[in-house]
């Protein structure tokens, strides 16, 4: 595929309204992304998110490609709540921040 872009001092520009339509659709599709992380028990791999989105009937979908073309959004996001959800378990709390009380062993741990 090939696009040409042209750029002139005339050049029509985005028009505010679909700037903000595509900025609500972002944070829509990342709360999306949240809630199906929080609701498992274990986090979904981000195919199992991808294919739920699909199933959705989520309202302002760029037309041809649907949650497809909103998939550097849906990926950013998920990779987000991933590493915070990391980084949560390495210090030992849950979502809210509360002690989980568990202790995780390694395989370094167990050798000892």
């Amino acid at each position: 595929m090939t696009c040409i872009l042209v750029c002139f001092p005339g050049a029509p520009r985005p028009h505010e309204e679909a700037i903000r339509k595509e900025q609500e659709l972002d944070a829509v599709l990342g709360r999306r992304v949240a809630e199906l992380c929080s609701s498992a028990q274990e986090p979904p791999s981000l195919n199992t998110v991808f294919r739920t989105l699909a199933s959705e009937d989520i309202h302002d979908l760029p037309p041809g490609g649907g949650v497809y073309c909103k998939a550097a959004v849906i990926a950013d996001a998920y990779s987000q709540l991933c590493q915070a959800s990391g980084e949560r378990r390495e210090k030992g709390q849950n979502g809210a921040g509360q002690p989980t009380g568990t202790h995780s062993s390694s395989a370094l741990d167990l050798k000892a």
